[in-house]
């Protein structure tokens, strides 16, 4: 095989390509954003543009390789090839992609279900699994998937098509193809559900063919397509902004003038509820005159009072009588007093030979009227 191919090795290309092959979800924007900018191609200019490239199918077989031309669905068998004898670089034609095609007997598939939420960081979640459902770790092989389902109503679930290869097996294939001036732009399981949709090419063997006038085109229309987005965006605006200004100054009056009527409108409700309470607190508190005459008459005129207080809606009496535990009896018989008790045990005063006490009462407030 006698044939070259050239393939472009520029560092801004591979990082620019190995950027979108770690993005699978940048990848379908892109494939949905192009295909939507064919539409607006007419069809003589896309037949430029967009040629379709035969493909050129490497199978293993042996020490050497099977190659077959697929174009547009018809398959040719172009002989087999070991590095030794002369192949005609014509065979390939114009336009060509190079895959390699591995068999399901060098591979291992299996589908998985995880969690939907899974998805954004895909890549990086079947590495963490793979021990899990394969006999390998993430280092032992090259792997790639495709998404076969989603169930995004109650199972929030996503079914996956794992498809990996022992990095021995990809890694001896892939050298050997390199010294044969062969360089795939993909590599995938053949006869299965992954043929065509996975892509087990390690990325340091990815590389970027050089941009064709066809690519700078697409590229162009891509930009231009871009601005004139942004200025159909942009446009509307620029030609409202006297309006937009004269929104704003007249909302930020109407703000500063609708915090001056919260401002008093507080001031209202303060003042409001600060008579309520002082209503409140005039209806609760006892009226000390009627409180004093009755304990006047209720008490026998023989008893000495020390001192009275009254804190809120707590009674505190100290004093000398003759008969201490009958004043109990006479607090509670009032519509005046509950919880009636001693603060402190009874004692005698040797001198007058008086009851000393010390009694606590709660006042019973009147209800405050709504």
């Amino acid at each position: 095989m006698s044939f070259k191919l050239k393939w472009s090795n520029q560092a801004g290309q591979n990082s620019f390509r190995g950027f979108l092959t770690s993005s699978p979800g940048l990848n379908r924007f892109f494939a949905w954003w192009w295909e939507g900018l064919k539409h607006c191609i007419p069809q003589s200019l896309q037949k430029s543009l967009w040629r379709e490239k035969i493909k050129i199918i490497l199978l293993p077989q042996g020490e050497g390789l099977r190659i077959i031309r697929n174009q547009k669905g018809q398959k040719e068998e172009l002989g087999f090839y070991d590095g030794i004898q002369h192949w005609d670089k014509a065979l390939l034609g114009d336009s060509y992609q190079l895959i390699f095609r591995l068999f399901s007997t060098q591979t291992l598939t299996k589908s998985i279900e995880l969690p939907l939420a899974a998805e954004e960081n895909l890549r990086q979640v079947l590495a963490f699994e793979m021990e899990r459902h394969t006999p390998f770790n993430a280092n032992q092989v090259y792997y790639d998937y495709t998404i076969i389902n989603r169930h995004t109503s109650r199972e929030k679930k996503i079914v996956v098509g794992l498809a990996l290869v022992p990095r021995e097996i990809l890694t001896q294939w892939l050298t050997k193809l390199e010294k044969w001036d062969l360089q795939p732009e993909r590599v995938d399981v053949i006869g299965t559900q992954y043929e065509g949709k996975v892509n087990l090419l390690p990325l340091e063997f990815r590389s970027s063919k050089t941009l064709t006038l066809q690519s700078k085109t697409i590229f162009a229309l891509g930009g231009l397509s871009f601005l004139l987005i942004v200025a159909a965006l942009l446009l509307p605006l620029w030609q409202e902004r006297s309006v937009v200004i004269k929104l704003m100054a007249e909302t930020a009056a109407a703000h500063l003038q609708a915090n001056r009527i919260i401002t008093i409108r507080d001031q209202a409700d303060e003042a409001v509820e600060n008579s309520e309470f002082l209503a409140t607190q005039k209806e609760q508190a006892p009226i000390i005159i009627d409180l004093l005459y009755e304990l006047t008459h209720l008490f026998p005129d023989s008893i000495w009072i020390h001192q009275f207080t009254i804190n809120k809606d707590q009674i505190d009496i100290q004093g000398e009588a003759q008969e201490a535990s009958a004043l109990i009896t006479l607090l509670e018989n009032t519509p005046y007093f509950e919880q009636v008790q001693f603060r402190s045990p009874v004692t005698t005063n040797q001198v007058t030979n008086r009851d000393r006490f010390h009694i606590t009462a709660r006042l019973l407030l009147p209800k405050a009227t709504s």
